[in-house]
């Protein structure tokens, strides 16, 4: 994670998202971080705003926010940028050239602000690279450990058991990985009358968890790493309990081309919608 990309709009929220990505760059070694705005024309006219006192407004806060991350941390290099156009088509199209793009959203707050947080969401959805949500009420402060990666029963999470695991010998904290998984209830009960049961299911998630931390374990001996299969009616209810706490969460997808989009995973798409902790989606390098 060596070049850094967060969206900047003068809001808290986009500030949580600034402090997150900062920390991050800081711990990586030689890291560049870049501040990126992004100048709507169409939304400046229909505001009937100035543009120029618009872009004089963001040149001062990217100008605010560059100074105070180069005191608090002089052996990180910040720059900053401005875009224009669609603001999610801007952020989606300038991703291609950082390693991870980190935005703020909504957490419980008011229905316009959840409706501009979800940009985030479809900025994950379709952006090339991780993609970094941070909910709007996180704290640098705050006593968090541990990473979670969810696992699902494909090959799509392999890109974010990677990143996890770097993430954890980044701060040297624990990686749990987990995998969430459910069955309707009609066919539980099905299996159930005719003496076949679930548990297999579970052992078959397990066996997958298992497997993968056999092979981290092998690659970093010294890395703290566990895995747990958990049974749930919502998988991704179930990804939310497990973060609940941990310094952040991983999830992998497939949905990076426009058709994709409409297959955004259910449970990536319901932790994204009730944002709780700093979550990464990663795209799966060979999707398309």
């Amino acid at each position: 994670m060596k070049n850094i990309l967060v969206g900047i709009d003068g809001s808290e929220r986009s500030q949580r998202a600034l402090e997150w990505a900062a920390a991050l760059a800081d711990r990586e070694k030689g890291a560049t971080l870049t501040l990126l705005a992004i100048i709507d024309p169409g939304s400046v006219r229909l505001a009937g705003s100035d543009e120029k006192i618009l872009q004089t407004a963001v040149d001062n806060v990217l100008g605010t926010a560059q100074e105070h991350l180069t005191e608090k941390y002089p052996n990180l290099t910040v720059q900053v940028t401005v875009g224009r156009g669609d603001v999610v088509e801007a952020l989606i199209a300038a991703a291609d050239d950082y390693d991870i793009v980190v935005l703020g959203s909504h957490h419980n707050k008011t229905v316009g602000e959840k409706v501009f947080g979800a940009k985030g969401l479809r900025v994950a959805s379709a952006a090339s690279v991780a993609t970094a949500v941070i909910p709007s009420d996180y704290a640098t402060d705050r006593c968090a450990k541990g990473i979670v990666v969810g696992v699902g029963p494909d090959d799509t999470s392999n890109d974010a058991v990677v990143l996890g695991v770097n993430m954890a010998l980044a701060f040297n904290e624990p990686l749990e990985l987990v995998s969430a998984w459910g069955i309707p209830t009609l066919i539980s009960r099905t299996a159930e009358v005719m003496g076949g049961g679930l548990q297999p299911v579970g052992e078959m998630f397990q066996r997958k968890l298992d497997t993968l931390i056999s092979q981290i374990k092998e690659a970093h001996p010294d890395i703290e790493v566990t895995g747990r299969a958990v049974e749930g009616a919502s998988p991704a209810q179930v990804v939310m309990e497990c973060s609940e706490g941990k310094r952040m969460l991983l999830l992998g997808t497939h949905a990076r081309s426009r058709v994709s989009r409409a297959l955004f995973g259910s449970v990536t798409f319901g932790v994204l919608s009730r944002l709780e902790v700093p979550t990464i989606v990663v795209p799966e390098k060979n999707a398309e």
